[in-house]
């Protein structure tokens, strides 16, 4: 199945925009995409797999790009930005010393970057981050699920355009 846009639009990032925008009594199918969107598909390419053409933080040069497994479509819940296309989980291990630093470069460079693909919200290890917040803070975290992997997702806008701004 193609990617179907379910996004909500026009709240740019930085605005309010996480998975709580999904109405409670909206059937699920409302928001299955079916795919990873435009937007998803252009950031893994442009900043995971290749170096990103905005340099700030410098990739690491032993980046594992080409190996690093990637997750987008369709996430474990019915109304979840996965499901909606426009999240990928970049699995790198937080426990192990160079998947640290690997996470925590893909991770700041997302928050330094976010208004380039419209990105929404960013958590690894302990750390997460989403528009909403005050720009800039950081917040501690004490789940244990993002310990193997960035989770980042973009608003409704950067997934369906698939065009960074």
């Amino acid at each position: 199945m193609a990617w179907k846009d379910v996004c909500v639009r026009g709240k740019p990032a930085g605005g309010k925009v996480r998975q709580d925008d999904v109405n409670k009594g909206d059937p699920p199918s409302q928001h299955n995409a079916g795919g990873p969107s435009p937007g998803i598909l252009i950031f893994i390419d442009e900043v995971v797999r290749i170096p990103p053409p905005w340099q700030w933080p410098q990739k690491p040069s032993d980046f594992p790009s080409a190996s690093c497994r990637i997750d987008t479509y369709p996430g474990k819940g019915k109304s979840d930005v996965h499901f909606e296309g426009r999240a990928a989980d970049v699995f790198l291990d937080y426990t192990d010393s160079d998947g640290k630093r690997w996470g925590d470069w893909l991770f700041d460079w997302c928050v330094d970057n976010c208004k380039i693909y419209q990105i929404q919200g960013v958590i690894f290890g302990d750390r997460q981050w989403f528009s909403e917040t005050k720009r800039g803070v950081v917040f501690a975290r004490d789940a244990k699920d993002h310990y193997d992997h960035v989770h980042i997702e973009l608003n409704g806008d950067g997934a369906a355009t698939g065009q960074p701004a």
